[in-house]
C-alpha cells in the first residue's frame, strides 16, 4: 500500500476530531487502477474512502467519516487531461492542485476560480464539497464528472464523454449534481468551468467598527439585489466573537473591534468603475464605510496585507493567507500545528435584524465555552450567504479542544433554531446534517439511489449519505 500511513491519518487533523481506525491506504494513479481497486473491494467487502489531497482542514482533513475504511489517496491522479481555451473548460483529475491548474492558465484568456485555502488543495475535492472561490461558489464550476461506481463501471455526466472530451451540457437528464456532496462513486475526473480573465479587477477592502456589521451586511445585500454590474464574490468577514473571560485565541492581526468588507469587482474598466460607485452609494449609511478603498489588484505589492487576496482575485493561488492565520511556515505543518481549527458552515440570512439575533445567540455559546470564533458571510447569491464560522483553539491546552467542539455543536443547534441550515459538513456531522434537513421522502429516494449503485455501502460510508 502507498500513500499516508495509518499513524499519519490518525494524528493528521488540525480539527482534533476523534481518531478513526483505518483499515489501510491505497494510492491509485490511473482510472484503470481505481477500477481494479473497486472491483477487489467488491469481492472482499472492503470499504473505501477516497480523498483528493486530504487538505479538508477544519472539517476532518484526510480522516474518513467512519471506522475501518481503506483510505484511497487520489493525489497521484494529477493529470490535466484537456484544456479548451476556446470555450473555457479544463478536464482534470482529483490530484490536480490549484497551483498546477493556475500555472497552465497563465497568459491565457482564462483563469481559475481560486479559493482562499492553500495553493496545493485539490480543485476537484473542494468543488465537490461546495467550497467558495473568489468569483463564485465552486459548485458552479462543476460542469461534468467521470466516476467509478461500486461495481467498477465508469460513468460520465454533463457532456463529458468517455474519451475525456467536454462538449457542454447535452440533451437528457444530467446527473452531475448527484455526485456533489454524495457518495455514489469515486470521482476520477471533472470538467471545470473557467473564468474569463477580466480587463480590470478592483479589490474592495474596508475595515469598519463591529457595531456596523449588520447594517453593512444589509447594505452590501441591497447593492447585489439592485444589480451589481461586475463579477466577483463579496465577503463580510473577520467578525470576531470573544468570551468575556478565560483563555481563547484568534489568528494574529485579527481585531475583535472591527470587521472587514472584502472582494473583487471584475469586468471592463467602465463596469468596475460603475460597480464601485454603486457600492459606495449602498454603503453611505454605514459609519466608517467612507474609508473603504478599491484598488487595482494588479498593482498591490508584496508588502501590502492585501497581497494574498489580490493574487487570488487574479486567479493566482497562494498559501500566505492560511499560513499567516494558523501560524505555520509550511502547509504541511497545519495538521500538526499547535493552533487547532474547526469550521461550521451554515447558510446565513442577509437581513440586518436577523443577523443581530444570530450573533447574539452565538455570543452566548462563545461565553459558555470560553472559546472565540470568527464569522464570515460569502455573498454567493442574492438570496442567502454561505456562512463560514471558524473556531480556533490551543491544541496543547487540556480542555481547549473539547470546548471548541462543544462550541461547534452548540453553534450548529443554535443556527438551526434560527433557520440556518448547514450547507457543508465535517466528518462528525455529515450524515446528521443530511438527515436533519431532508424530508422523509427525499431520504428514501437517496437511500434507494445509493442502494441501487452501491448495495453493500462500500464507497465513502457516512459521507452525506442517507
Amino acid at each position: 500500500m502507498q500513500g499516508l500511513s495509518r499513524l499519519e491519518l490518525k494524528s493528521r487533523d488540525v480539527g482534533g476530531h476523534q481518531p478513526r481506525s483505518i483499515a489501510g491506504t491505497d494510492a491509485p494513479r490511473t482510472l484503470d487502477e481505481v477500477r481494479a481497486l473497486v472491483r477487489r473491494a467488491m469481492v472482499t467487502k472492503t470499504r473505501l474512502y477516497p480523498i483528493s489531497t486530504g487538505r479538508n482542514w477544519g472539517m476532518g482533513s484526510a480522516v474518513p467519516v467512519t471506522d475501518d475504511n481503506v483510505v484511497v489517496d487520489l493525489s497521484g491522479m494529477d493529470r490535466i487531461r484537456s484544456l479548451d481555451l476556446e470555450s473555457g473548460y479544463a478536464v482534470i483529475e482529483p490530484g490536480v492542485t490549484q497551483a498546477q491548474l493556475a500555472e497552465v492558465l497563465r497568459d491565457t484568456p482564462w483563469m481559475l476560480n481560486v479559493t482562499a485555502s492553500c495553493a496545493d488543495t485539490s480543485v476537484v475535492g473542494n468543488a465537490l464539497d461546495r467550497g467558495d472561490g473568489c468569483v463564485r461558489s465552486r459548485v458552479h464550476d462543476v460542469a461534468g464528472i467521470e466516476a467509478v461506481l461500486a461495481d467498477g463501471s465508469v460513468v460520465t455526466t454533463g457532456g463529458l464523454d468517455p474519451a475525456g472530451r467536454y462538449h457542454g451540457r447535452v440533451a437528457g437528464p444530467d446527473l452531475t449534481p448527484a455526485f456533489v456532496q454524495h457518495n455514489l462513486g469515486i470521482v476520477t475526473a471533472m470538467a471545470v468551468a473557467l473564468v474569463p480573465r477580466p480587463q480590470t479587477i478592483g479589490l474592495v477592502h474596508g475595515r469598519i467598527q463591529r457595531d456596523q456589521a449588520s447594517v453593512a451586511l444589509g447594505a452590501v445585500t441591497a447593492f447585489l439585489r439592485r444589480g451589481n454590474p461586475a463579477d466577483g464574490l463579496l465577503r463580510v468577514r473577520e467578525l470576531s466573537l470573544t468570551p468575556s473571560h478565560g483563555d481563547w485565541m484568534l489568528p494574529a492581526g485579527v481585531d475583535p473591534s472591527l470587521f472587514t468588507i472584502l472582494g473583487p469587482l471584475m469586468g471592463s474598466d467602465a463596469t468596475v468603475e460603475l460597480a464601485e460607485e454603486l457600492l459606495r452609494k449602498a454603503l453611505i449609511e454605514v459609519e466608517g464605510a467612507e474609508a473603504l478603498r478599491v484598488v487595482d489588484a494588479a498593482e498591490v505589492g508584496p508588502d501590502d496585507p492585501l497581497y494574498p487576496r489580490a493574487l487570488m482575485s487574479q486567479g493566482i493561488p497562494t498559501c500566505l493567507g492560511v499560513r499567516n492565520a494558523l501560524g505555520v511556515t509550511s502547509c504541511d505543518q497545519i495538521d500538526g500545528s499547535g493552533m487547532g481549527f474547526l469550521a461550521l458552515l451554515p447558510l446565513m440570512p442577509m437581513h440586518a435584524r436577523r443577523t443581530e439575533h444570530i450573533l447574539a445567540a452565538l455570543q452566548t455559546a462563545v461565553d459558555a465555552h470560553t472559546t472565540a470564533l470568527m464569522v464570515e458571510w460569502n455573498l454567493v447569491s442574492k438570496h442567502l450567504a454561505n456562512g463560514v464560522i471558524q473556531i480556533f483553539f490551543d491544541r496543547g491546552a487540556p480542555d481547549a479542544p473539547y470546548r471548541a467542539h462543544q462550541l461547534r455543536n452548540d453553534g450548529n443547534c443554535l443556527l438551526r433554531g434560527h433557520g440556518c441550515a448547514i450547507y457543508r459538513s465535517d466528518i462528525d456531522h455529515a450524515a446528521a446534517d443530511v438527515w436533519s434537513e431532508t424530508s422523509t421522502a427525499s431520504l428514501g429516494m437517496l437511500h434507494r439511489l445509493k442502494t441501487a449503485l452501491d448495495p453493500d455501502g462500500l464507497l465513502s460510508p457516512g459521507r452525506y449519505g442517507a
